[in-house]
């Protein structure tokens, strides 16, 4: 078993992006965090959030103890309080709930890990010196003990003689007669003389232990401090100023200029139409100049109108809890886009579902966010929104018989070990539906040069539900092996009716992991 020991992270989501993306590549089983999820940080929301899905194991901190109201923070630095305060401010009551149960301690097979020392894990003591090391072995009898919360690598070691010794971080193997202390350093919140993430690999087989430090975005992290109006750390300053990449011209904006504000539209006739487009009559909008004060006043009023027609549906929607209601449908332009290939890893649990959810609406550019649709007709096919128990549904609808397609990212799976997935989804028949929707994995793999070739595409049709009342639902759940030559997969959506249907969120997730 390798395990990935990160400690201290301190709510700075670049520097734990980064150790994400290196535990990774170095194929670390399991994560244990010792600690200092939050604190100091501009990112408590997104750091906790992401070492809840990915980390089984985690301790609690000293910071994670006064953010959660564990303990109180009157021993901290100014600038320690500051940021646990707005912390507390940014957290949820769900939050502070989940980190009040985080254990002082954990233990595993010949080793052990705490935030501070081990003879009092809920005092939260320094362990600096070789003699501050000594209470620790006293109070436990594994040979390897990690702990972190001095934010700088280090070795302890104790031998025969009985003296304990301070080493600098690096790789070494277990010895017989020896017994250790492995502080891995700070992930988020360095203090080691060097603006570098650290945290370490132990290998339980060959009784290992690798260091790995790593660089991340420290020019950005000062921003969002600043976006906060945190106080910079004084080593925040001096590193951003290194890594500050010097400009050689001047700020110049590439962003495709917005496009007028509609007032009026004129019909081309067909022989003005472009022939790829067919020689059906389309809209073609024209701008149209008006006073500055009539433009204000006409944003206002379309701002005024939004928020009602929003509120009108939300509200309908709480007191209608489990039934839908469909926004007005949105008028479309077909794009023609790519999405990018995305990464289930490192370390995924089973039940998180990797395909994005339904966004209630399209961007500014005309996309489905996080998906990509086909539409056979572009001028006679709609896209509508829904809401259903506080969850956003996507509604396609047209009078005739017409195809529409919905995909998904490439979902890059050559470092996870996946075997198989787990597909469902559930759709309910509207206004005047005819016809059938199917949902597909498309699976790829990968050939000598790095190229993606398609292997299959395994559809599942929607079928009638069963249970008693749900006439109009159709259902799929389906568990899907894979090959061992499946690098890549990608989940489609493929409908052929007349009518509307409405789709909720489908989810697609790991079933069972392939052994090493």
């Amino acid at each position: 078993m390798r395990y990935a020991i990160v400690s201290d992270l301190h709510a700075n989501l670049a520097a734990w992006q980064s150790v994400l993306h290196d535990l990774a590549e170095n194929r670390a089983d399991q994560i244990i965090c010792l600690g200092d999820i939050v604190g100091y940080g501009p990112d408590p929301v997104e750091v906790l959030e992401s070492v809840y899905q990915h980390v089984p194991i985690c301790i609690l901190g000293n910071h994670d103890a006064a953010v959660a109201g564990v303990r109180t923070a009157d021993d901290f630095t100014p600038r320690a309080q500051e940021a646990v305060r707005l912390h507390r401010k940014m957290l949820s009551s769900r939050a502070f709930t989940w980190l009040k149960k985080l254990p002082y301690t954990c233990k595993g097979k010949n080793f052990r890990c705490v935030h501070g020392d081990f003879s009092l894990p809920e005092d939260f003591r320094y362990i600096l010196e070789p003699k501050d090391a000594v209470p620790s072995w006293q109070a436990t009898s594994e040979q390897l003990l990690f702990t972190g919360h001095t934010h700088e690598p280090a070795i302890f070691v104790i031998g025969n003689s009985g003296t304990p010794h301070r080493l600098d971080p690096c790789d070494f193997e277990l010895e017989e007669g020896k017994r250790y202390i492995v502080n891995p350093g700070s992930v988020g919140f360095p203090r080691a003389g060097e603006c570098r993430s650290s945290y370490c690999l132990f290998d339980s087989q060959t009784h290992t232990v690798q260091f790995r430090s790593l660089p991340f975005d420290i020019v950005g992290y000062q921003a969002k401090l600043k976006s906060l109006g945190i106080t910079d750390d004084p080593w925040v300053e001096e590193e951003a100023r290194k890594h500050q990449v010097k400009n050689v011209r001047e700020h110049v904006s590439f962003a495709k200029p917005l496009r007028p504000r509609v007032v009026s539209e004129e019909i081309v006739s067909p022989d003005k139409v472009p022939a790829s487009r067919g020689a059906t009559p389309v809209f073609r909008r024209q701008p149209v100049n008006l006073p500055p004060f009539l433009t204000r006043w006409w944003f206002l009023l379309a701002v005024a109108i939004l928020i009602l027609a929003t509120g009108t549906v939300l509200l309908i929607d709480a007191f209608q809890y489990g039934k839908s209601t469909v926004a007005p449908q949105l008028a479309i332009q077909v794009p023609d886009y790519e999405l990018s290939v995305v990464s289930p890893y490192p370390l995924q649990p089973p039940d998180k579902n990797w395909l994005p959810p339904w966004p209630a609406g399209l961007d500014d550019s005309g996309m489905l966010t996080g998906w990509r649709y086909e539409l056979e007709d572009k001028i006679q096919q709609q896209f509508g929104t829904g809401l259903l128990n506080h969850r956003i549904t996507l509604v396609p609808r047209h009078q005739k018989p017409l195809r529409v397609s919905l995909l998904s990212p490439i979902f890059d799976l050559s470092a996870t070990q996946v075997a198989s997935v787990r597909l469902n989804g559930r759709a309910r028949k509207r206004e005047g539906f005819q016809g059938s929707v199917q949902y597909s994995l498309v699976t790829y793999s990968t050939d000598k040069d790095g190229n993606r070739i398609q292997q299959k595409i395994e559809p599942f049709e929607l079928r009638e539900s069963r249970k008693r009342g749900e006439s109009d639902i159709l259902t799929v759940s389906r568990k899907i092996p894979l090959a061992k030559t499946v690098t890549h997969i990608r989940f489609r959506i493929d409908g052929s009716f007349a009518g509307s249907i409405e789709l909720e969120p489908p989810e697609l997730r790991m079933e069972t992991q392939r052994s090493r």
